[in-house]
């Protein structure tokens, strides 16, 4: 009998969750008259803090800085500048350039996960200026000496939201006679907004969107995501080499390398697919992208949990506003008998129990003949 409990049914308590999980309602839009947007410089260059290194920000008229369009995970601040306008690292008043219409889109960050989830405020944008000429600004999470992307993967997600010829980067001071944006309505290790939902599920360009919709399943099968080829992460898991392997001989199981597929190879996962396992990682984050307008469409998950921390609440929260009816599987290993395991380059090693991993995805997969 598979060992598989509902993801809203974890335990607060659980060893493995961690972080906050609210669902919030819905908030309007922020609309701004002659808002001044600064964009991203040293604020202290020699901390060793990334959060606060750089400093970047939207400030009303009046001169304030507005909180509600800056970044925070959990409830730490990022990139916050000074609380006036005219105190804020790089602001000068003759190099400010005017606009009349502005839509801000929050910030880039190069990380997968990060990208994923804290570009939320341009899927809100996207869901009524789809069609829209005006451009989308973004602050982006790099020095300003970096003149173009340092990571292929924002380009490529840019061109799934359509946004490729439409987006632009803040490189200096703007005053817009009004600006559009946003709340955040995702925030990691916090919360998620009602909206989120509705925001993802509207945030691809059309015709990738009808392209997903149209695929049909290549039979009953289980994708099982693989983690073990990574040289660097948060959480690594000791024997996943070996479940690999393990896994290979189970008819219906189909070992997938996320890192190695583009964004539309891995969107068509949970259409192409009966049911997709693995260790919580960002590739999971695009479920809630993928059309669904059918029930049974598109792939349930079943999260393998090991060992603490490694089940961040986000997933949580998604789960909460998305409703998708996924799954968990306790498979904590014995850390008395780990071997010393090569952590170089991960947070933290987490043993897993090989066998009850295999005997449930053997049951699953029999379960779909």
């Amino acid at each position: 009998m598979v060992m598989l409990r509902s993801l809203l049914e974890i335990p607060a308590n659980h060893r493995s969750l961690f972080g906050e999980s609210e669902v919030i309602a819905p908030e309007p839009l922020i609309i701004e008259e002659g808002a001044t947007v600064i964009p991203r410089h040293f604020n202290i260059p020699e901390s060793k803090d990334w959060a606060i290194r750089f400093s970047q920000g939207v400030f009303n008229a009046n001169g304030d800085h507005i909180e509600a369009l800056s970044d925070m995970r959990g409830n730490r601040k990022l990139f916050f500048p000074a609380a006036r306008l005219e105190e804020a690292v790089g602001y000068q008043p003759a190099n400010v350039k005017g606009r009349k219409f502005m839509l801000y889109g929050g910030t880039l960050f190069e990380h997968f996960g990060d990208m994923l989830v804290d570009t939320c405020r341009a899927y809100q944008l996207l869901r009524l200026f789809r069609h829209s000429k005006e451009p989308i600004w973004f602050h982006y999470a790099a020095p300003r000496s970096a003149r173009s992307f340092r990571a292929a993967t924002i380009e490529q997600w840019l061109q799934c939201l359509g946004l490729a010829e439409r987006f632009r980067l803040i490189r200096r001071p703007m005053r817009a006679k009004r600006l559009v944006s946003c709340p955040q309505i995702y925030r990691d290790l916090k919360f998620i907004s009602e909206d989120y939902a509705p925001a993802a599920r509207a945030a691809l360009q059309p015709k990738l969107r009808r392209q997903l919709a149209a695929l049909a399943p290549e039979g009953k099968r289980i994708a099982y995501l693989s983690r073990h080829k990574l040289a660097n992460g948060t959480s690594k898991f000791i024997q996943e080499g070996e479940l690999v392997e393990q896994l290979r001989t189970i008819s219906r199981v189909d070992i997938i390398y996320p890192e190695e597929l583009n964004f539309e190879e891995k969107l068509s996962l949970w259409r192409s697919h009966s049911y997709i396992v693995g260790f919580p990682q960002g590739c999971m984050m695009l479920k809630p992208f993928v059309p669904c307008e059918e029930p049974g469409r598109i792939a349930g998950m079943i999260f393998l949990v090991a060992g603490p921390k490694c089940l961040p609440s986000n997933w949580l929260s998604v789960e909460k506003v998305c409703r998708f009816g996924d799954f968990y599987l306790d498979c904590h290993g014995h850390p008395q008998q780990d071997p010393d395991p090569n952590t170089s380059g991960f947070t933290r090693a987490n043993s897993i129990d090989v066998p009850r991993i295999v005997k449930s995805i053997r049951e699953l997969a029999a379960s779909l003949s």
